[in-house]
């Protein structure tokens, strides 16, 4: 195979053929759409860039910030965005009637992708989050997390608190919800828990890994689960 020209070597061989056409802008735009189509040559894929993690001291003063501001609904609201990985259209669009204290499991309902899942939520959470759950029924919420005009928490507002707490705990880096999903999988991942497991509890449907992401239940996860949360920093 002979050695490929350099990029400005070939563009000169084609100047040679296209000078004779008097293209324009569009006309020249159209003749590399079609020619790449012909080559089958596609776009580069976007490097992958790995979220900056927090540290357990930067987690753990994350969580003293948001404990310090004694708002019971935000309180419990981010533990449980810590402590689950869901994403945070999934959390604000959390009912009372998803929430099962018994088994320890999330009901979520029209996910990522329109499906139905469940996850879990730490043993060790159960009695708190239970005191919560029944302070809301007994103010007639119907969603787990409502503002003062019982309407459900719009992810904006959740973007705005763990920003805001993130700076109230003295943290430099970028803090956003959907962080906590990443230190939530990179946590678990690095105490064992492993893929198709790991698809189970967070909610990732990978296509070559369904056969056996579909013969797993929830009850086959929950040792290990609760195994990597009790070394988790926030309790």
């Amino acid at each position: 195979m002979p050695p490929r020209l350099a990029p400005k070597a070939m563009a000169s061989k084609l100047v040679r053929v296209l000078r004779l056409q008097h293209p324009d802008y569009h006309y020249l735009k159209k003749v590399f759409q079609y020619t790449r189509e012909l080559l089958e040559v596609g776009p580069a894929p976007a490097p992958t860039r790995l979220p900056a993690l927090l540290t357990e001291a930067e987690l753990v003063a994350f969580y003293d910030a948001v404990w310090s501001a004694q708002h019971l609904t935000h309180v419990i609201m981010l533990k449980l965005l810590l402590v689950t990985g869901v994403r945070n259209a999934e959390l604000v669009q959390l009912r009372l009637t998803d929430v099962d204290l018994h088994t320890g499991h999330l009901r979520i309902v029209q996910g990522k992708g329109h499906k139905d899942r469940e996850v879990l939520f730490p043993r060790s959470f159960r009695g708190e989050l239970a005191q919560y759950v029944d302070r809301q029924r007994g103010q007639g919420a119907t969603y787990l997390f409502e503002s003062r005009r019982h309407r459900p928490y719009s992810t904006r507002r959740l973007r705005q608190l763990v920003a805001q707490y993130a700076r109230a705990a003295g943290i430099e880096k970028r803090v956003y919800p959907h962080l906590f999903r990443h230190q939530f999988i990179t946590h678990l991942t690095k105490h064992g828990v492993i893929s198709p497991k790991l698809q189970l509890l967070s909610g990732h449907t990978a296509e070559q890994s369904l056969a056996v992401y579909r013969s797993l239940a929830l009850s086959d996860v929950v040792e290990e689960y609760e195994a990597a949360m009790r070394t988790f920093p926030v309790h």
